[in-house]
C-alpha cells in the first residue's frame, strides 16, 4: 500500500521507498520518445528529422532548467564560485531559504539563471547548426526537415519534460535540495553525453546509407539512454534529500 511521509518543512513528500522518479514522468518520457519512432515508420522520416527532434528537445530541457535554477533552495557543498572580469560570482545557493516555504524564486539565483541562459543558449545554437546544416553537408544531401512533424514532436517533449518538472522537481520537492550551481550543470550532464552518442550513431547510420531500420535502432537506443539518464538524475535528487550525498552530486 502506498503511503506518504513528511518531507522538508513538514510538507508531504514521497515515501522513502518510493521509485526514484514519478511513474507518470517516466511514462510520458517513454510516450514522447515514441513520436520519432512513429515518424520513421509511418511518415518516412530520415535520420535528419530525428536529429532535429532531439535538438528541439535539448532546447526544451534548457528552457525548463531556468525555473529550476531560480527555485533551487539548497546549498552546493564545495567550491561554487567562478569569476567574470576578475569579480567572484557565488552560485552555491541562497542563505535565506525558508524550509517551511513552498517553491519560490530566490533573488540570488537570478544571475546564475541568466548566465545559464547565455552559456546554454550558445551551446544549443552551435548544436543546431551542426545537426541542421553540418551533418547534411557531410552526407551530401539537401538541407530540410519535416517542420510540422518536428514541431508536433517538440510539443510532446514539452509535455514530457514539463510533466517531470511538475511531478518531480516541484511535487517531490527536489527544489529544496537542488543548488543553483548544481542545477546549472544538470542539463549538460544529461544532454551532452546523450546527444554526443546520438550524433555519433547518426554518423554511422548515414555512412551505412540511412536505412530506416538503422534509424529505428537509433531511436530505440536514444530512448533507452534517455530513460536511464532520467532515473539517474532523480535518484541523485532522492539521495540529496535523504542526506546520503552532499549538494555537489
Amino acid at each position: 500500500m502506498s503511503r506518504t511521509e513528511l518531507g522538508a518543512g513538514g510538507v508531504l513528500g514521497p515515501p522513502s521507498d518510493a521509485p526514484a522518479t514519478s511513474p507518470a514522468a517516466l511514462g510520458t518520457l517513454l510516450a514522447a520518445n515514441l513520436v520519432p519512432l512513429v515518424g520513421v515508420l509511418a511518415l518516412g522520416w530520415n535520420v535528419f528529422d530525428v536529429l532535429a527532434v532531439y535538438w528541439v528537445e535539448s532546447g526544451v530541457v534548457g528552457v525548463l532548467n531556468v525555473p529550476k535554477v531560480l527555485l533551487a533552495s539548497g546549498r552546493y557543498e564545495g567550491d561554487a564560485t567562478f569569476s567574470i572580469d576578475g569579480s567572484p560570482i557565488d552560485v552555491s545557493g541562497p542563505d535565506d531559504a525558508d524550509p517551511d516555504a513552498g517553491p519560490r524564486v530566490h533573488p540570488s539565483n537570478v544571475f546564475p539563471a541568466a548566465f545559464f541562459c547565455l552559456h546554454y543558449g550558445v551551446f544549443w545554437v552551435v548544436h543546431g547548426a551542426f545537426v541542421l546544416f553540418g551533418l547534411p553537408a557531410f552526407a551530401g544531401v539537401p538541407v530540410g526537415v519535416d517542420v510540422a512533424g518536428v514541431a508536433l514532436a517538440g510539443v510532446a517533449m514539452v509535455v514530457s519534460h514539463g510533466g517531470s518538472f511538475a511531478w518531480n522537481y516541484v511535487g517531490r520537492e527536489e527544489f529544496r535540495t537542488a543548488s543553483p550551481g548544481g542545477q546549472m550543470a544538470e542539463p549538460y550532464r544529461r544532454v551532452f553525453v546523450l546527444h554526443l552518442t546520438i550524433v555519433l550513431g547518426a554518423f554511422l547510420v548515414t555512412a551505412l546509407g540511412g536505412a530506416a531500420v538503422l534509424v529505428v535502432l537509433l531511436v530505440v537506443l536514444k530512448t533507452g539512454l534517455d530513460a536511464a539518464a532520467h532515473v539517474r538524475e532523480h535518484r541523485r535528487a532522492r539521495r540529496r534529500t535523504a542526506g546520503e550525498t552532499g549538494g555537489a552530486t
